[in-house]
């Protein structure tokens, strides 16, 4: 926390006096604890010019960057090195105690502890870049030395999206197997998942460790993503952060470079790996391929509750139908609420927002579950034409308040479809429909994208593992005995399951909230036997939610800016 009131004591975009302020601690820091300290200075290329004049109101002709570079010598100092790497500039207006004052801080401790123990059997490089804020300009300078590039066999990068939270591990270089089995082993109270590596890897988003990855290099990025109101906010003080945080990183990022750095030889590429940590606890790393496994076992302990029940596969199919029901309706209505909030409006004020937008969608997700129990127990007898009306009056709706149209008709097409298929269906029938629904899926997503399926596939496995219980010691749910072994179950799955649904809100939330409807039909599945709700009661506590996360998008809407709202965007570019 020192080092981090030193480094974030003031705005310090590149360039700037107060950037040269933070350069010549990091150069005394590095220097005390008896590293080889050297500086890399380079000129910004037209763009990074541009931001910058942007944010100062004034053209800079000229402007040089500086990275800050220390070397602690290892053992074999021919053995490939292990890089650790930060940014040390701000955006415009901001002191970035989050952004990147957590991971310069971090590195700091991290380097003094592995000072304080053996020599490490490489040599262990801490870059502290420039100007990663205007297009990653320090990385990309340090990466276009070919000697730089070649010296590297591994990366740890210290990245923030906010200023509290978990510190989640989520972006590898490819072929992470060996490396996600030692990181497994190395790291205390872990937070990673391998479909946060995988999705990121679809997504523009970069880091510094974008530059590093087609180096080759095994490669590991931390971020926190929680309280993204202080993300570029001039509220982003050392006073503001979270310092458990700051601890958070500094313990994952400690054990896995001290393993790093000591081990005789680094990670070969493997292939991907699937994983994810459970309850915070440790890490379950397996083969990719193994998620065949998962899912063959889950359909195993379905077909045995299946065989249990008998209750036919016209009734499983009419369950199908209504839990399929629930993900375009809910799609939809979380669509259509989150424009509600303002998602076209200042995108630093919806951060700020977001723990609000999370409760929203929280609501939403819940009554889209209620609405689509109701909708399979109706009060009284509907023609079939009016299952067609809730899909219609939501995308009429969505493109009304301008959502795009592939999306709304795709979601609109499928809410028909089930709106006119839809069915009463029983207890029985709606449980297993909803399992039978997530196992197609995840077969799909361990088809396509085998290490996106872990969190899904496990609450599968869980669900049927329920199914399979309660079919076998209460199949007609008279002793109590099926309810108990489906709420212990659904505790265990939903307790391993929302950590993930928080993390990738907070990373996503703020302008894509239908993601909420995936760990919907989840909670639906897991759920479905707990809910035994009469219909009057489903529709109107499901209208009642939905009518109290409306009231949420309208404050969300109608409040004033936030004061943590990065000053940049505020200002009209020239």
């Amino acid at each position: 926390m020192a080092d981090l009131a030193a480094v974030s004591a003031r705005p310090h975009i590149v360039g700037s006096p107060e950037d040269a302020k933070v350069r010549a601690y990091l150069a005394r820091r590095m220097a005390a604890l008896g590293l080889t300290v050297s500086t890399q200075n380079f000129p910004l290329p037209e763009a990074a010019r541009k931001e910058v004049a942007g944010w100062i109101g004034r053209d800079v002709d000229a402007l040089t960057g500086t990275n800050v570079i220390g070397v602690m010598a290892g053992r074999d100092r021919a053995a490939p090195a292990l890089l650790l790497m930060a940014h040390h500039d701000t955006v415009w207006g901001s002191p970035g105690a989050g952004d990147d004052g957590f991971g310069v801080a971090a590195l700091l401790e991290i380097a003094r502890a592995l000072k304080a123990g053996p020599q490490p059997a490489r040599d262990v490089i801490l870059l502290f870049t420039d100007a990663e804020e205007v297009g990653l300009v320090g990385a990309k300078a340090w990466f276009a030395d070919p000697a730089n590039a070649a010296r590297v066999g591994a990366i740890v990068n210290f990245e923030a999206r906010g200023g509290g939270g978990r510190v989640s591990m989520f972006e590898t270089s490819p072929g992470n197997g060996a490396a996600m089995r030692l990181f497994a082993r190395v790291v205390p109270h872990p937070s990673a998942q391998s479909i946060a590596v995988s999705v990121y890897r679809l997504m523009p988003n970069s880091t510094d460790l974008t530059v590093a990855l087609p180096h080759g290099a095994t490669a590991f990025n931390f971020a926190p993503v929680g309280r993204a109101g202080l993300y570029h906010s001039p509220l982003a003080t050392p006073a503001n952060i979270d310092p458990a945080t700051l601890h958070d990183m500094g313990l994952q990022g400690l054990g896995l470079t001290r393993a790093l750095a000591m081990a005789p030889a680094l990670p070969p590429r493997t292939a991907d790996a699937a994983f994810g940590d459970v309850f915070g606890l440790g890490l379950l790393v397996y083969p990719a391929w193994a998620g065949w496994i998962v899912l063959a076992v889950a359909a195993g302990l379905f077909a045995l509750a299946i065989g249990r029940v008998r209750p036919g596969w016209g009734g499983i199919g009419r369950g199908l139908v209504a839990a399929l029901w629930l993900v375009p309706h809910g799609a939809l209505l979380l669509l259509l609420v989150n424009h509600v909030s303002g998602v076209d409006w200042n995108y630093y004020d919806r951060l700020a927002a977001l723990p609000r937008l999370e409760v929203q969608a929280a609501l939403l997700a819940l009554a889209a579950i209620a609405l689509s129990l109701a909708v399979t127990r109706p009060l009284w007898p509907t023609p079939r034409w009016a299952g067609l009306i809730p899909a219609l009056l939501l995308s009429a709706a969505a493109l009304l308040l301008g959502d795009d149209p592939l999306v709304v008709a795709i979601l609109g097409g499928l809410g028909l479809a089930t709106g006119w298929f839809v069915h009463r269906t029983g207890l029985w029938e709606g449980w297993l429909g909803a399992i039978l629904l997530v196992l197609l899926l995840v077969a799909l997503v361990q088809a396509l994208l085998p290490t996106a399926a872990p969190p899904f596939a496990w609450g599968l496995l869980l669900a049927s593992l329920a199914a399979a219980l309660t079919a076998w010691v209460d199949r007609d749910f008279t002793g109590g005995a099926g309810v108990i072994a489906a709420a212990i179950v659904a505790a265990l799955a939903l307790g391993n399951l929302l950590p993930f649904a928080h993390f990738l809100f907070l990373s996503v939330g703020a302008d894509r909230a239908e993601v909420t409807i995936l760990f919907a039909l989840m909670a639906l599945m897991l759920l479905r036997p707990l809910i035994a709700l009469p219909p009057r009661a489903l529709l109107i506590g499901g209208a009642a939610l939905g009518v109290v996360a409306t009231g949420i998008a309208l404050s969300v809407l109608l409040d004033p800016m936030a004061p943590s709202v990065a000053t940049y965007s505020l200002r009209p570019r020239g």
